[in-house]
């Protein structure tokens, strides 16, 4: 059952959408007015293309508006799939797999059979690639879920635009603490698809090949659950593929970071922190999504029966660098 506090933060979430005068910065401008309220009707419609074709003809970054950015990244976070409708009901279940909160948050359709992985639309968000139950070898892992890797570039560009619009409104020091848990979760879901696609291409054969002509990028579907994890380590979608077995720590480094310069898996669950104590600031009662947030954090971590108050930043930065990340995938892929 989801509690009357969550129901409470969401309804002060989404007011971020709806109401003009709560918000400094705002003009006085008619027609920038009626671009708002009629893009914040196209969000409300899931028409996300034109929210943000009509938002970004007013946004700025030199003196960013807050409803404008909340708009904007909201509808990119909506073009990737991010529904926080679903995340309150995830969050709610007695029951959950922590690391489970993005893939239940989704509101993404199927695209096919594992026979044809070529047709998904970001447009359409059916970018989903689901397992054929029909086939037995498939009977353990039927709950995983995977992105079609030809569209998880369009999704990873739509998250971290919504970051990026959403760290400008930050940095300019015009943010509410909506918005810090508004990062909090699209980096999240930007965290679960960025190690899927590592991943991914770490499996792809055709990817090392010498000719360019030879390589094809998103062959292997996007892994964005622990059945999905679980599913390469005995199965493949096609034989060009590899098993999770031949990857190795040096498939999560990023290259060209500066000696202080902190990685993508540590920016993003940085992110997450903050979202769960702005939540705290926020909301000192009981709250099923900042918990839900909190054990994501903890198990993407390997520090779930850590106290909740003992996790900072400094755990973050120190576990997920490229050994903790491989840790974290083999942790996932464990039967």
């Amino acid at each position: 059952m989801k509690t009357t506090t969550t129901m409470l933060v969401l309804l002060l979430f989404l007011s971020g959408c709806s109401n003009d005068s709560a918000f400094e910065g705002i003009a006085d401008d008619s027609g920038r007015k009626a671009v708002i309220e009629e893009a914040a009707m196209a969000l409300d419609d899931e028409d996300y293309a034109s929210a943000i074709q009509m938002l970004t003809e007013i946004y700025t970054t030199t003196s960013p508006d807050p409803r404008v950015s909340r708009l904007l990244s909201s509808a990119y976070m909506g073009w990737a799939g991010v529904d926080f409708v679903r995340l309150i009901e995830f969050s709610g279940q007695e029951e959950r797999e922590d690391f489970e909160m993005v893939a239940s948050s989704l509101s993404l359709s199927p695209v096919s059979s594992l026979d044809n992985m070529s047709t998904c639309s970001i447009a359409d968000r059916t970018v989903m690639i689901m397992l054929n139950e029909s086939n037995p070898d498939n009977e353990d892992y039927l709950g995983a879920q995977f992105i079609d890797g030809h569209c998880i570039g369009g999704l990873l560009e739509g998250l971290e635009r919504a970051q990026y619009i959403l760290n400008i409104l930050i940095n300019a020091n015009r943010h509410s603490l909506d918005d810090e848990i508004q990062l909090g979760v699209a980096s999240a879901a930007h965290f679960v698809f960025y190690i899927g696609n590592r991943v991914a291409d770490a499996l792809n054969r055709t990817l090392v090949k010498s000719d360019p002509e030879d390589r094809l990028p998103g062959l292997v579907p996007i892994p964005i659950n622990k059945d999905a994890y679980r599913f390469y380590t005995a199965e493949k979608f096609s034989n060009d593929q590899s098993l999770l077995s031949v990857m190795e720590e040096e498939d999560f480094r990023e290259e060209h970071l500066g000696l202080l310069s902190l990685n993508t898996y540590q920016e993003d669950l940085i992110n997450v922190y903050y979202a769960v104590r702005a939540f705290e600031r926020a909301t000192p009662e009981q709250n099923d999504v900042r918990d839900t947030l909190q054990d994501f954090l903890a198990c993407t971590l390997n520090l779930s029966d850590t106290p909740a108050s003992e996790i900072d930043v400094n755990d973050i930065i120190s576990t997920m660098n490229t050994t903790g990340v491989f840790n974290l995938v083999s942790g996932l892929s464990a039967k």
